[in-house]
């Protein structure tokens, strides 16, 4: 089964996205990028050592009516779920091209 790196790279795009959106939203851009990465670090140390669905993790944080939720609902809207999906199908569809050309 091909995996292809692609989703290093979506973790790079979405860290730089989320510190430019601090840095819009005022943060200087070095704070923005280290809030970003460790909000990374964290969310993945939480699903991998809590050995729960990244699903219960996010529901474990997110309370009624907060920010979290706020900024769920936006990216929902959004499709961003869908076009992660997307982009790992076609980077490995594109890997397994490759792999034939060989």
């Amino acid at each position: 089964m091909l995996y292809p790196l692609l989703p290093d790279v979506q973790l790079f795009l979405a860290l730089e996205a989320m510190a430019d959106g601090g840095v819009k939203m005022g943060i200087p851009r070095d704070m923005a990028y280290e809030i970003a990465a460790q909000t990374m670090i964290g969310a993945a140390r939480m699903v991998k050592d809590l050995d729960q669905h990244p699903a219960q993790c996010k529901d474990d944080v997110c309370s009624p009516g907060g920010c979290t939720m706020a900024g769920i609902h936006i990216l929902e809207r959004a499709g961003f779920r869908g076009t992660l999906m997307d982009a790992v199908e076609g980077a490995t569809k594109r890997a397994q091209e490759l792999g034939q050309d060989q």
